[in-house]
């Protein structure tokens, strides 16, 4: 399993969902709307990690943002 950046679980906060599948989907909902190259390197990360893991390995994450 990759692990996440703090940058990666802090975007990922935003989308509210616990569920691999739903959160896949939501990133890819806003990703035509991200205007910043940083933050659409940062989604196009996220989304490739998340593709590559299964659902139980996601379960493990601890979605808590950090400032």
């Amino acid at each position: 399993m990759s692990k996440f950046t703090v940058e990666e679980i802090n975007f990922m906060c935003v989308f509210e969902t616990q569920d691999r599948s739903d959160m896949i989907g939501q990133i890819r909902q806003v990703m035509p709307h991200i205007k910043d190259s940083d933050m659409e390197e940062l989604g196009e990360q996220v989304l490739g990690k998340l593709q590559s893991m299964t659902d139980e390995g996601f379960a493990e994450v601890v979605l808590e943002s950090v400032e």
